[in-house]
């Protein structure tokens, strides 16, 4: 049988320090996916639409790898 999950209890001081802690991070967020799409944009410029995409693609295999590495450690 499947069990509730308790809730977790926070003082007011946590709660708070948890809260600027998540409104930091979306705005670290935030200001990452900003500079991201427009580093995108002016590579896209600069080599083109197909040399961008190949490069997405090269990246997103090579993390798998690594990820698939540190998972066979």
């Amino acid at each position: 049988m499947s069990r509730a999950v308790p809730m977790l209890r926070l003082s007011p001081k946590a709660a708070g320090t948890l809260q600027q802690q998540h409104t930091k991070a979306i705005n670290e967020l935030h200001a990452l996916t900003r500079h991201n799409k427009e580093f995108d944009r002016h590579l896209k410029a600069l080599i083109g639409y197909d040399a961008l995409r190949e490069l997405h693609e090269t990246v997103d295999n090579a993390l798998l790898l690594a990820d698939l590495v540190k998972e066979a450690a």
